[in-house]
């Protein structure tokens, strides 16, 4: 059962409900350069999918567990418990994902999908506690708490 993916089906599709429509390009009055191709801003629905089973080990969630533990063993274990227990979920930011996951695992997801780093960051920040406050509905992770 993929219960990752059906979750990150509703997330997503909640949050692009959220995203304000996009304004349509401007045409341009004089030539510019070419730029070389740069990482896009946001990753894409699929993309973000791809990182996240990776992260939480495939479509059963596997690694929950040893996610949960990454983020207590980095002092966020009052984050991690608003997210597992029901009730709001405590905010984290793109810093304290960076200090999880560490750059070089960032870096090297941003880079398979050819996304920026930070932006990454800001969209794990973004969607990991809500995706752990669905992967936990009874308020525990495998059998813990």
């Amino acid at each position: 059962m993929d219960i990752l993916g059906e979750i990150l089906k509703q997330v997503l599709a909640g949050a692009a409900q959220q995203q304000p429509p996009q304004r349509a390009p401007q045409p341009q009055q004089r030539p510019q350069q070419q730029q070389p191709a740069a990482p896009t801003d946001m990753p894409s629905a699929d993309d973000l999918s791809d990182i996240l089973s990776q992260i939480f080990g495939g479509g059963g969630a596997q690694k929950l567990p040893d996610v949960v533990k990454q983020f207590e063993e980095r002092g966020m274990r009052e984050q991690v418990d608003s997210w597992v227990r029901t009730g709001p979920n405590k905010p984290i930011d793109r810093r304290q994902i960076e200090d999880v996951f560490g750059q070089r695992e960032l870096e090297g997801l941003a880079r398979s999908k050819g996304v920026d780093r930070d932006q990454l960051a800001e969209v794990l920040a973004k969607y990991i506690p809500r995706i752990i406050d669905e992967l936990t509905p009874t308020g525990q992770v495998g059998g813990r708490r």
